[in-house]
């Protein structure tokens, strides 16, 4: 798996993978090159998308969390047993608004001080 790391002059760098990279760049609508850089007066425009797909994931979640009680609570023992058994398997799940956070929290910062963010190779 190829790896991108993101930087900026106003914070350490990072590593994401680069199938969550692309994943990142259609949420924000920019097109994916292996190396660019976003302008700091674009910057603002792109948090604002990156917090929308935040609420939007943990409303999804939510909704899930919500179905799964809904099943629990209509689940024999034995049901309920082998659903909490698989559920357990699927908790080290990372979700898309956990690996959101490097690059938002990456752009507040590039924010108050004015720099561009890039990305490419490490």
């Amino acid at each position: 798996m190829a790896l991108v790391m993101f930087s900026c002059r106003a914070t350490g760098p990072f590593i994401m993978f680069e199938e969550t990279a692309k994943r990142v760049f259609k949420i924000i609508g920019i097109e994916w090159k292996e190396q660019g850089a976003i302008a700091a007066d674009e910057l603002p425009a792109l948090l604002e998308r990156l917090d929308e797909a935040e609420r939007a994931d943990k409303a999804r979640l939510a909704e899930i969390e919500a179905e799964k009680q809904r099943m629990l609570r209509e689940a024999s023992y034995d049901e309920e047993f082998k659903l909490r058994e698989k559920w357990e398997a699927e908790r080290d799940v990372v979700n898309l608004y956990q690996r959101l956070e490097p690059l938002q929290s990456m752009i507040r910062r590039a924010i108050r001080h004015d720099e561009a963010v890039m990305w490419g190779r490490p």
